[in-house]
Formats: C-alpha cells, sequence, structure tokens
C-alpha cells in the first residue's frame, strides 16, 4: 500500500499532474488496493478545505494581489533604497529590504520574486551589476515571504497540523530577520569582490519623505499581524482586515478599477483553487495514512537510529531538503509533516518550532533544482538561464543553511515568546 501511495504520487508528479489530483488519484488507489471503501472520500473532500482557518488562505492571497496592482510595491522600494541606498552595493541590500517588507503583505515567496523581479533586475543591470548576480539576489531574497508572517505555507502548516497559527506567525519573525542579515553580509562579501557600486548618497530628507509615502502600505502589516499578534483577530479575521485597508488604499489613490478588480478576483480564484485542491487531496491522504497507522509505524522504524532530538532534526532536515527539490512547500507539507510531526512531539519537540524549521527547509526548496520554484520564476522573467545563477546562488544557499541550522538546534530563536 505504501509504494502504491507515494510510488503513484510520485510518478503522477513526475508526469506533470496538479498536485491536487495526484494526490486524490493515489490515496484512492491505495484504498482501492487495500479494500478501504470509498464512501468517506467525498466527505473528506470537503471538510478538507472548508475549515475557517483555511478560509485566510484566498483572502492573504486577494491582499497580495490587491498588493501588486496599487502603487504599494513602489513605494516599498522607494523606502528600502533611501535606507540602504548608500551602501556600496546598495541596490543589492534594498532588494533584500524590499522583500521583508513585501513578506509582510504577501506571505507567498512566488509573488514576490513575480512583483520585484520586473523591477529590481532590470534596474540593477542598467547600473552595473552582474544580471546574473541581480536575479540571484532577488530570487534568494524572496524566500523571506514564507518565513516573516503572514505566510501561507505557515497557515497550511497550522491548518494540517492544529498548531497555533499565531504562534507560529511569531515564531518565523527572528528566522525571517535572520535571513535578511545573512543575505546582507552576502551582498557585502560580493559588492567588495566585485566592486559593485553604489547606489546614491545617504540624504536623511529623502528617508523621510519616502517613509510619508510609504506610511500606509508599512502600516498595513503592522495592524495586520499587529492584531493577529495581538489577540484582537483571528487569522482569518486579519487577513480580511488586510484586505479590506488594502482596496480603500487603492480606491483612496485611484489605482483601482473594476476591470483592475474582476482581473484580480480571478488571478485570486485561480491561485485559491490550486491549494484548496491540495487541501481536499490532503485530507484524502490523512484518511489513507490514518487507517493504516503509517505514521506510527514510521515512528517504531525511526526508534532505532533517530532516537534522540538532535539526530532526528538532523534527519527531517535532510528529508525536507530532498524533499523541497521536487515538491513545491505546500504539497511537501501536506505529505511529509504528518509523518514526521508525531515522531517530533514523541522526542519533546515543540509543534510551533518544528513548524518554522518546515518553512525554513522549503524555503531553501524553492531555489534548488530541478523545481526551483521561485529561482526558475526570476529566471522566467529576466531571460537568465538557472544553471548561470550557481556561481553566486551556492552561496546564498549556504548562508540559508546556516540560517537553518541556529534556528533547528537553537530552539529559543523561535519560541523566546513563550
Amino acid at each position: 500500500m505504501t509504494w502504491i501511495l507515494f510510488g503513484g504520487l510520485t510518478v503522477l508528479l513526475i508526469m506533470g499532474m496538479p498536485i491536487g489530483f495526484a494526490l486524490m488519484i493515489s490515496s484512492v488507489a491505495a484504498m482501492l488496493f487495500i479494500d478501504m471503501g470509498l464512501k468517506s472520500v467525498p466527505l473528506n473532500l470537503f471538510h478538507g478545505s472548508s475549515s475557517f482557518v483555511v478560509l485566510a488562505v484566498p483572502l492573504f492571497i486577494l491582499m497580495g494581489e490587491l498588493m501588486s496592482a496599487t502603487s504599494i510595491a513602489r513605494r516599498i522600494v522607494d523606502f528600502a533604497s533611501a535606507l540602504a541606498g548608500w551602501m556600496r552595493g546598495g541596490l543589492a541590500n534594498v532588494n533584500v529590504l524590499a522583500n521583508m517588507f513585501m513578506a509582510e503583505i504577501s506571505g507567498s515567496a512566488v509573488a514576490d520574486a513575480a512583483a520585484l523581479g520586473k523591477i529590481f533586475v532590470p534596474q540593477m543591470a542598467r547600473v552595473g551589476y552582474p544580471k546574473t548576480f541581480a536575479v540571484t539576489v532577488t530570487a534568494a531574497a524572496a524566500i523571506i515571504g514564507i518565513i516573516i508572517p503572514p505566510s501561507i505555507p505557515m497557515v497550511l502548516y497550522g491548518a494540517v497540523t492544529n498548531t497555533s497559527i499565531r504562534d507560529i506567525f511569531i515564531a518565523g519573525i527572528v528566522p525571517g530577520v535572520m535571513l535578511v542579515v545573512a543575505f546582507m553580509i552576502t551582498n557585502y562579501v560580493f559588492a567588495r569582490k566585485e566592486g559593485h557600486p553604489v547606489d546614491k548618497a545617504f540624504d536623511a530628507g529623502s528617508v523621510v519623505r519616502t517613509a510619508r509615502a510609504a506610511l500606509m502600505p508599512l502600516l498595513l502589516p503592522v495592524v495586520v499581524v499587529g492584531g493577529l499578534i495581538g489577540g484582537m483577530f483571528t487569522p482569518t479575521e486579519a487577513a480580511a482586515v488586510g484586505v479590506f485597508m488594502a482596496l480603500i488604499f487603492g480606491l483612496v489613490q485611484r489605482e483601482l478599477s473594476w476591470k483592475v478588480g474582476y482581473k484580480l478576483l480571478v488571478d485570486s480564484t485561480y491561485q485559491t483553487a490550486s491549494v484548496m485542491m491540495i487541501l481536499a487531496g490532503s485530507a484524502v491522504l490523512g484518511q489513507v495514512l490514518a487507517n493504516e497507522q503509517l505514521p506510527q509505524r514510521m515512528v517504531e522504524s525511526m526508534g532505532g537510529f533517530a532516537n534522540t532530538a538532535v539526530v532526528f532534526l538532523l534527519l527531517v532536515n535532510a528529508i525536507l531538503l530532498v524533499a523541497g527539490m521536487f515538491l513545491q512547500a505546500p504539497a511537501a507539507i501536506i505529505v511529509i509533516v504528518p509523518v514526521l510531526l508525531p515522531t517530533a512531539l514523541q522526542l519533546g519537540i515543540d509543534p510551533v518550532h518544528f513548524g518554522v524549521i518546515v518553512c525554513v527547509n522549503l524555503a531553501i526548496g524553492q531555489q534548488t533544482p530541478p523545481v526551483a520554484t521561485v529561482l526558475l520564476t526570476v529566471c522566467s522573467i529576466s531571460g537568465v538561464r538557472m544553471h548561470e545563477t550557481f556561481k553566486y546562488m551556492n552561496w546564498y544557499i549556504f548562508a540559508m543553511l546556516i540560517v537553518l541550522a541556529l534556528v533547528t538546534y537553537v530552539p529559543y530563536l523561535t519560541l523566546w515568546f513563550k
């Protein structure tokens, strides 16, 4: 049954079938093999995608679409440029800071990569940066969107594991900032080595002026995430508040029209449908796993060589880094986490800490081929071939792995608020 389930899933994904359908087909095939019956399938499909918490996903997607359709991204880039443009190689650091600010709005690394890749890659190439370096920095910095709240993969993790989304959002703040620092240090090393240009001299007046223009965009994540952390909103309510504020901003600035609004709703619906199909398929998969007690069996089999938290977490990182090379973050969370989490809990690992480890691993996976979703997004926008970025990307991945090691073995970095 295990070979049919996961072997069939792997084959279907290699064939290019959408993840949600691949989950459903492989799960149903396994259910037929063990004569489990299919009466529960419709109920699992419905309940897997109809919880109140999951409603936050389409709202966060819509909020990100509204951000992209307005001048919010440009205002954030201008503010980041005023803050960091005076450094050597400052435009690369502006790129990282802009991704950090955008991460507090979109919750999606791919969305950030698509939005900021169109801005930064041409701009950096025009002032003298190697184009492959510009692509690499943009792609690497975009993964901050998975770690700093609000994060769609974190919402999915919370929904799948019944973990507090508020807690995992808070836990992602410090690792997200650590990634920002690691990327800026890497930028500085390449700036010194390759003589990257200074963007412009520091101007306090420019900082004040751009901060004023970016006040509303920056206030939006403060209200959304702050209200969620402060207990004023549930994740779904926080997402709804964010959509409302973004909509009001776009209307007041006269940057939205009925035509644009319709397109945003259609695009958001496509993205939401993809996520919901994955969640529905995962519910059927979860039923099969629970019926056959596969997680419990894996716990027993791993007990002989992963009987300490240190060894187990090392094994988890290895599994997730490999899985991230082939699976997108939602699919990896839904397929792998239910199998590994019982062992983590048995070894005393906090589920919030474990969730951040999972998200950091899968963020790195979005830069590693063959899937490399984020890197491929920026490469397709800029016309750069993926293998051309490896000269730089290897070092940014090394910086990510250092952060991953610290997050994994220093739990205080994620659980400081508890």
